[in-house]
């Protein structure tokens, strides 16, 4: 019998297939699925670090090791916080899959006004950023995941 998965075990087993078996990142109420995704998986270690710069340069410092990080951060404010190491790491050509952790998609979609937002009711502008600093970007959902993550 086979055990279904939510999207963020299906995310953090396809990078551990990679071989990744650490997370770098800071928690945060956004990135909380993602978070306890990690600490029940038997395949990935999670390593809290102090602030989400300092996780995005240690991600970095594995993946030139290892070959591939993993760095998750939550919505707006921590994504941010980690661009400087994220950009440093793609101008070297280090992969590091930087998973952020979103307000729902039902709360986007409705365009209600959740913290870490510019109080708007607009969800992309933080994700635009963030994939100006990457070679590849994607919201990942249930119906996309599979295709995405191959």
């Amino acid at each position: 019998m086979s055990k279904n998965l939510t999207v963020v075990e299906y995310v953090i087993n396809r990078l551990a297939d990679l071989g990744i078996d650490r997370a770098f990142g800071v928690p945060g109420d956004y990135s909380f699925p993602i978070n306890d995704a990690i600490e029940f998986s038997s395949r990935m270690k999670w390593v809290v670090c102090a602030n989400e710069l300092n996780a995005s340069y240690a991600a970095d410092g594995y993946a030139r090791r290892r070959g591939a990080a993993l760095l998750t951060t939550t919505y707006a404010v921590g994504e941010l916080s980690a661009v400087n190491g994220v950009m440093g790491a793609k101008s070297h050509r280090v992969p590091i899959f930087h998973v952020v952790g979103a307000p729902s998609t039902r709360i986007q979609r409705a365009g209600l006004i959740t913290h870490h937002t510019l109080g708007d009711g607009v969800y992309g502008n933080f994700f635009d950023i963030s994939a100006a600093c990457c070679g590849v970007s994607a919201k990942i959902t249930p119906d996309n995941v599979i295709t995405e993550m191959e």
